[in-house]
C-alpha cells in the first residue's frame, strides 16, 4: 500500500479512536448520573420517612388536655372495677335477709356510702395518676420514634456506601468503547508512522546523490579533497 493511503488510514483510525473515546466518556457520565439520581431519590424517600416519624413524635403532645381527660376516665374505670381474687366468691355472697326495715335501710345506706367512697377514691386516684401515666405513654412512644429515626439514619449511611460501589461499577460502563478506541488509536499511530516514513524515504534517497554531486563539483579538478597523501588536519605537538 502506498504511503499516502497508509497515512490517510492512520488519520481516519485516529479520528475513529477519538469518537469512540468520547462515546466511552459519555457512557460513563450517563451511568454515574443514573446512580447519583437513584441515590438522591433514595435519600429523599428516607428523609421524608424520618420527617414523618418526627412529626408523629411531636404530635403525641397535641390536644394534651383531651388526652389526659381520656386517660383519667380510663384509669377511673379501672380503679372502680371490682377486683376478682381467690376469695371473691365468698365475699360477694348476699347477707341474709332481715325482717327489720330499720336494719335494711341502714344496710342500704352504708352500702351506698361505701360505693360512693370507692368511686370518689377511684376518681381522685385517676386524676392523680393520669398526668404521669400519659407522660409515660408519650415518652415510650417517643423512644420508639427515636429508634426508628436512628434506624432510618443507618439506612441512609448504608445507601451512601452502596452508592460508592455503584459509582465504581459505573466507571466501567464505557469499557467496550475504550477497548475499541485503544485499538483504533494503535492502528492510527502505526498507519501515520508508516505513511509518513514512506513519504519521506524517496526524498531522502534523492538527497544523497545530490549531496555527493555537490561535493564533487566543489573539489579542485574534480579530485577528492581528502585524497591519499593530503593532509587535511595539522596535529600540533606531533
Amino acid at each position: 500500500m502506498d504511503p499516502l493511503s497508509l497515512a490517510l488510514l492512520g488519520g481516519g483510525s485516529t479520528i475513529v479512536s477519538s469518537i469512540l473515546g468520547n462515546n466511552a466518556n459519555d457512557a460513563v457520565n450517563a451511568a454515574r448520573a443514573k446512580v447519583i439520581a437513584a441515590e438522591r431519590t433514595r435519600q429523599q424517600a428516607l428523609d421524608t420517612e424520618a420527617q414523618g416519624v418526627n412529626n408523629q413524635s411531636l404530635g403525641r403532645y397535641a390536644n394534651f388536655d383531651q388526652q389526659q381527660a381520656a386517660d383519667t376516665a380510663r384509669l377511673a374505670d379501672m380503679f372502680k372495677a371490682p377486683v376478682t381474687t381467690f376469695n371473691t366468691a365468698q365475699t360477694t355472697n348476699p347477707l341474709p335477709a332481715t325482717p327489720s326495715d330499720l336494719v335494711a335501710r341502714d344496710l342500704t345506706n352504708r352500702n351506698a356510702i361505701a360505693s360512693n367512697y370507692v368511686a370518689n377514691q377511684g376518681d381522685a386516684l385517676a386524676n392523680l395518676r393520669s398526668f404521669g401515666d400519659l407522660m409515660g405513654t408519650i415518652g415510650r412512644g417517643q423512644a420508639q420514634d427515636a429508634q426508628a429515626v436512628n434506624q432510618i439514619g443507618g439506612f441512609k449511611k448504608g445507601s451512601q456506601a452502596v452508592e460508592q460501589l455503584e459509582l465504581d461499577s459505573a466507571n466501567n460502563a464505557g469499557n467496550s468503547y475504550k477497548a475499541l478506541s485503544d485499538l483504533f488509536g494503535g492502528l492510527g499511530k502505526v498507519g501515520l508512522t508508516a505513511g509518513l516514513s514512506g513519504s519521506f524515504a524517496p526524498a531522502a534517497a534523492a538527497v544523497k546523490p545530490a549531496v555527493g554531486n555537490l561535493a564533487a563539483s566543489l573539489a579542485p579538478n574534480g579530485s577528492n579533497v581528502f585524497a591519499s597523501g593530503a593532509t587535511p588536519f595539522l596535529t600540533y605537538g606531533a
